[in-house]
């Protein structure tokens, strides 16, 4: 009976148990199925936010396509004008640019055609003013070379004139020269023969004297042995035995005077002094 009642306790504890498990197993159950609810539930909320979204994006897109397409006109307008406008500046500008480089292309061909002119009067005028100058250079030279020939010829006839005057004057020292030497020879056989003629009598005289008297003779002896002239200086042989004082220093030997001096007559010691000497 115990074993039986145990056997109860425990089919009774088992079937508690197992309906603890079965009430547990709906409540999962249960619970998955309002976890699978919510989600459905929350999807479907979703899906109809997306789809609220969807359409308030598509009519706002509408709305700003409408916007788009009329600010698109009035910006296509504006660019229109605009592009008008740029275009009819743009030909303007062109226009002027075009008429500015007529302009400046007549311009330039009147300063080139100018330029040419003036390049070519300019060589026209170097060209005569070369001309000018070779003709003034050949003046000149010819000129100058007539002057040349009129000097040279001049400076021939001034040689010539000289050479004929110094021949000529050579012809006439060589003359005078020779009459001086005929003059010189004749004059020293002349001195000879008085010389000979006063030595033959200074010595008959002497004789004479030296036999006859008791007179002295010295002074006769050193007359005679002077030679002719007088001087004091040497002999010359080649001029007849001539005994000069002081001889000229040239070809002529010409005698200088001779002075006796007496002395000084000035206080040379004074003049010393004046002129700043001490000795």
């Amino acid at each position: 009976e115990h074993m039986q009642d145990k056997r109860i306790m425990k089919a009774v504890e088992q079937q508690q148990q197992e309906e603890e498990d079965e009430k547990i197993r709906k409540f999962i159950k249960a619970k998955k199925c309002l976890i699978q609810m919510g989600k459905e539930k929350e999807a479907e909320t979703h899906r109809l936010m997306e789809k609220r979204r969807e359409r308030i994006h598509n009519f706002l897109s509408e709305l700003l396509k409408e916007k788009l397409d009329n600010e698109d006109m009035i910006i296509a307008r504006d660019i229109a004008e605009a592009e008008a406008e740029w275009e009819k500046r743009e030909r303007e500008k062109d226009e002027k640019n075009k008429a500015e480089l007529k302009t400046i292309a007549e311009y330039r061909a009147i300063v080139m055609k100018n330029k040419e002119e003036e390049e070519r009067q300019r060589k026209i005028e170097a060209k005569e003013q070369l001309l000018a100058v070779m003709k003034a250079d050949q003046i000149f030279w010819e000129h100058e070379k007539e002057k040349k020939y009129k000097a040279d010829k001049e400076h021939r006839e001034v040689q010539d004139a000289h050479i004929q005057q110094m021949a000529k004057n050579k012809f006439n020292a060589k003359q005078a020269k020779q009459a001086e030497l005929d003059y010189c020879k004749l004059t020293e056989a002349l001195v000879a023969e008085k010389e000979k003629e006063f030595q033959d009598y200074a010595r008959e005289v002497i004789e004479l004297e030296s036999e006859t008297t008791n007179k002295y003779i010295y002074p006769l002896v050193k007359a005679v042995k002077g030679g002719p002239g007088g001087g004091h200086g040497p002999v010359l042989v080649d001029r007849g035995g001539l005994r000069p004082s002081y001889q000229a220093n040239d070809i002529t030997g010409v005698q200088l005077p001779f002075y006796n001096s007496q002395g000084p007559k000035y206080n040379f010691q004074k003049s010393k002094r004046r002129l700043g000497f001490t000795w």
